[in-house]
């Protein structure tokens, strides 16, 4: 079945009302990449209202002025695969004399990136006019899409997963888990796959959330992940940390230019420019060690994801 898509009305990030929004299906760039334009100046709606539109990146009937298509899915599995295959060859417990020479290297995976070298909250001031929606995660499929990769891939022991909505909370999902020390470990994240997404039209990515306990989930440092096609082949990754309230929602903002400009592979600074926007892979959610506040466990709420202007 096409997956259903919807566009809202809003005048700040509460939602007031919600209407249907079908549109043609197109291809462009002979197929191969998924193009994501707002829509047209002409389209948008009168001076002083915002307009919430969602986007579709599954295969499917697209929303008007969006073009749908994969391009290197398999390469980019076979790479995960063989990614969690070597993690699990490293952790067993045969091996651990080859996990140590190997966490003794420059490019050690055991060596999560120094926090102090994440963008924190570079979107704090920023601004948005209209908000363009990936997903909803208000049912299973939506938070079955995001995979998990936890430091279990080099030997650690930490977990994490989204979870679907419960029946006291059918609005939205939960990224949740346990960092955990163990085995030099200390990071847990859930990834979502694009499509090979052109965002170059948009300032930046959003998410809508917020922390599930006061004195636990608002003292940690939650990050935002980013690939482009080059981190997909090379297992590299642009990071942008926040922080989040547990009384309300909130909209966060994550600009383009301010918030992934420097990569890092294996917990480590890359050489290379900044994300390339034009060809967007993934998108996820992490919790990494650092602080003492960051072990142990974590819940956020996670109502939607998506890009905005």
């Amino acid at each position: 079945m096409p997956t259903v898509l919807t566009t809202r009305a809003i005048h700040s990030p509460t939602i007031f009302f919600s209407a249907q929004n079908d549109g043609k299906e197109r291809n462009g760039n002979n197929g191969r990449r998924q193009s994501l334009k707002p829509s047209s100046s002409n389209d948008r709606s009168s001076k002083g209202q915002q307009r919430y539109q969602q986007i579709s990146t599954s295969i499917g009937k697209p929303t008007k002025d969006i073009v749908i298509a994969r391009e290197n899915i398999g390469t980019t599995v076979s790479l995960t695969a063989a990614a969690f295959g070597i993690g699990y060859f490293l952790g067993s417990n045969q091996n651990a004399w080859l996990t140590q020479i190997l966490n003794k290297l420059p490019f050690s995976r055991n060596k999560p990136v120094d926090m102090a070298e994440v963008v924190v909250n570079e979107g704090a001031k920023e601004t948005y006019t209209e908000l363009f929606l990936i997903d909803k995660l208000d049912s299973a499929t939506k938070a079955s899409k995001f995979r998990v990769v936890n430091d279990t891939v080099m030997g650690g022991v930490s977990s994490s997963a989204m979870m679907p909505p419960s029946p006291n909370s059918p609005a939205y999902s939960q990224f949740a888990g346990v960092i955990r020390l163990e085995n030099n470990g200390g990071f847990a994240s859930v990834r979502r796959a694009l499509p090979n997404v052109d965002a170059s039209d948009y300032k930046g990515v959003y998410l809508k959330c917020k922390a599930v306990m006061k004195e636990r989930d608002e003292a940690k440092q939650f990050l935002l992940l980013a690939k482009d096609a080059e981190c997909s082949r090379n297992f590299a990754n642009f990071k942008s940390a926040f922080t989040v309230r547990a009384d309300e929602w909130e909209v966060k903002l994550f600009p383009f230019e301010k918030c992934f400009k420097k990569g890092e592979r294996m917990g480590r600074p890359i050489e290379r420019g900044p994300l390339n926007v034009k060809d967007m892979t993934e998108l996820g959610l992490m919790v990494l060690r650092g602080e003492e506040a960051q072990a142990g466990k974590f819940a956020l709420d996670v109502q939607e994801l998506g890009f905005y202007i």
